[in-house]
This record gives C-alpha cells, sequence and structure tokens, in this order.
C-alpha cells in the first residue's frame, strides 16, 4: 500500500473510532439526552462511514450511502447548531427573541453564501440536481456553523462562558472544521492553488480536527467545572432594555 493510501485509510478510520468513543461516552454520562442532536449527528456519521468500508467503490451503490448521508448529517448540523445556541442563552430570557432573529437573519446569509459559491463552482449544472440540493446546503450549513464560532467568541466574555462547556466544544469542533473547509474551497475553485489529490488529504484532515476536538472534551473521566464567584461586569438591565425595544420594532 502506497504512502498516500496510508494517509487517506488513516483519516478515513480515525474519525470513525474517535467517533465511536464519544458516542460511547454521551450514552454512559446521559449526554445523548442532553445534546440529542449532536449525538444523532455522531452516530449517523459514525455508522455511515462504517457501511461505507464494506460498499464497493466506486459504484451506485456507494454513492447512494454517501450523499443521501451526508445530507442527513447536514440536516443534523443545522439542527446542532440551534442546540447549541439554546444551551447557551437558557439562562438569560432576554436573549431567546433575539437569538432567534439573529439565527434567521444569518441562515439567510449562508443560504445565499451558498449559492454563490455553487455558481463559482465549475461544471455546473452537470450534476444531479439532488446532488447539487445537497451541496448548497451543506456549504451553507458550513457558512452557518463558521460565523456561530465567531459570535461565540466574541460574547463569551459578556455571558460569562468559558472554553470548559460542552456546547462550547460543540461550536468549536464544527466552526474551525466549516472555516478550514470553506477556506479550501474557495482557495482549490477560484485561486486553483492546490491541486485535487491535496484537497481530497486536507479535507478529511480538517474533519478529523473537529472530531479531536470533541473527543478532548467529551472523553476526559470528568467536565471541568467552573466555578462562578461573582457575575461578570455586564449592565444585564441596560442589555435587556435595548433588546425589548429591538424587539418591539
Amino acid at each position: 500500500m502506497k504512502i498516500p493510501d496510508v494517509i487517506t485509510m488513516s483519516l478515513w478510520i480515525t474519525p470513525i473510532v474517535l467517533q465511536g468513543v464519544i458516542a460511547s461516552v454521551m450514552v454512559c454520562r446521559r449526554l445523548a439526552g442532553v445534546f440529542p442532536l449532536f449525538f444523532s449527528y455522531t452516530f449517523l456519521v459514525l455508522t455511515r462511514d462504517v457501511a461505507l468500508l464494506f460498499v464497493r467503490y466506486p459504484g451506485d451503490a456507494y454513492s447512494s450511502v454517501y450523499w443521501w448521508g451526508e445530507g442527513i448529517a447536514v440536516l443534523l448540523g443545522l439542527g446542532v447548531v440551534v442546540e447549541v445556541i439554546w444551551h447557551l442563552i437558557r439562562p438569560y430570557s432576554f436573549l431567546r427573541k433575539f437569538a432567534l432573529r439573529f439565527f434567521w437573519i444569518v441562515a439567510l446569509a449562508a443560504l445565499a453564501a451558498g449559492i454563490m459559491m455553487l455558481l463559482s463552482t465549475e461544471n455546473l449544472g452537470q450534476a444531479d440536481p439532488v446532488l447539487e440540493a445537497i451541496i448548497l446546503l451543506e456549504r451553507s450549513a458550513r457558512f452557518l456553523q463558521a460565523c456561530l464560532l465567531i459570535v461565540l467568541i466574541l460574547l463569551m466574555s459578556r455571558l460569562g462562558l468559558t472554553w470548559h462547556y460542552y456546547a462550547i466544544g460543540i461550536a468549536l469542533g464544527f466552526g474551525v472544521y466549516s472555516a478550514v473547509d470553506l477556506a479550501l474551497l474557495e482557495v482549490r475553485a477560484k485561486l486553483h492553488l492546490i491541486a485535487n489529490d491535496t484537497f481530497r488529504l486536507l479535507e478529511p484532515a480538517a474533519y478529523n480536527l473537529a472530531v479531536l476536538i470533541w473527543a478532548l472534551y467529551f472523553v476526559p473521566s470528568r467536565q471541568r467545572k467552573v466555578v462562578v464567584e461573582s457575575l461578570p461586569h455586564t449592565d444585564i438591565a441596560r442589555w435587556n432594555e435595548v433588546l425589548s425595544e429591538y424587539l418591539k420594532k
């Protein structure tokens, strides 16, 4: 087996093993009920990739299992964004309506960005319409997940959050993978600085990094407990007043 084949196989097998461990840990610690959508995403990708090990490549069966699984995974990934947002803003009642509006605004921006990236792709219109729809949804989801990470980084200190929350770890993994994936797509499609063979290695490597981040959050024996001795210096009352006025418009 050639070295590139060994690397490719390693990049495929590693997330299968890690996600199997993550799913098992979540079940044992009853975290599957706390983050049901993230658990469903992990279990789906795990079972799909295991199934692909036993399906002949290339072939119609392989393509169907991969792309239909990818479509469902993207939908679950969008659900995970909502799940993470809900877990982080649940203690702040005044942020809930604002966060919902912000989510739809960013979702529409992500859809527009996905359409623009799809239109810039070569051989547009030659692929299956269902495949093009899945690719559009996938790129829009990646944009939304990257935006979520940026917003969380900007608001963490204001909301008194730390990097030790499970929800932050989930968002961090998705955000890093999405940002790298979008950057690779743009560099390959527009600048043509990355060869197809290199892209086939870098993209799964980025996903391996995301799975490693999730493993570092869920696999350790205990989640670090953060004792809040005092609230951050934030004028919550003023935030509530401003957001209330905004939502009444």
